[in-house]
């Protein structure tokens, strides 16, 4: 039995997976000039992804700070600031949802763009 839940490494792939890539991930977003679809569409599922794995990690550290004899594990894991924990991966998952979303509905407003115009072409030479 470890003293804490905080010297887990699952608890330090919490903190990489719900703070260090998301926010990598929305600085590479941002500080770009251009960007492509399918590069927006891939940082959407990783962030869905980041917070899957993000929950499964808590679940675990709260299963792990059970079986401590630290109290700070307690207050953080087994406490109503538990909840605020599970904010993180519903940000990121949020923000991946939405981004997948834009994704979709650029691509759906160009291809109804090419079937309008390619209707209009037909018309006009029938």
């Amino acid at each position: 039995m470890d003293a804490s839940a905080f010297v887990e490494c699952e608890f330090w792939a919490l903190v990489v997976s719900s703070l260090v890539v998301p926010a990598a991930i929305y600085a590479g977003m941002v500080t770009r000039r251009r960007i492509s679809r399918v590069t927006v569409f891939a940082f959407g599922m990783l962030l869905i992804a980041l917070s899957g794995v993000d929950i499964l990690l808590l679940r675990h550290l709260v299963t792990v700070a059970g079986a401590t004899a630290s109290l700070i594990d307690d207050v953080v894991f087994k406490s109503e600031f538990s909840a605020a924990l599970y904010l993180l991966p519903l940000l990121s998952g949020a923000v991946g949802t939405n981004l997948i979303s834009h994704v979709l509905v650029q691509h759906l407003e160009e291809a109804e763009k090419r079937h309008e115009s390619e209707r209009h072409a037909a018309h006009r030479h029938s």
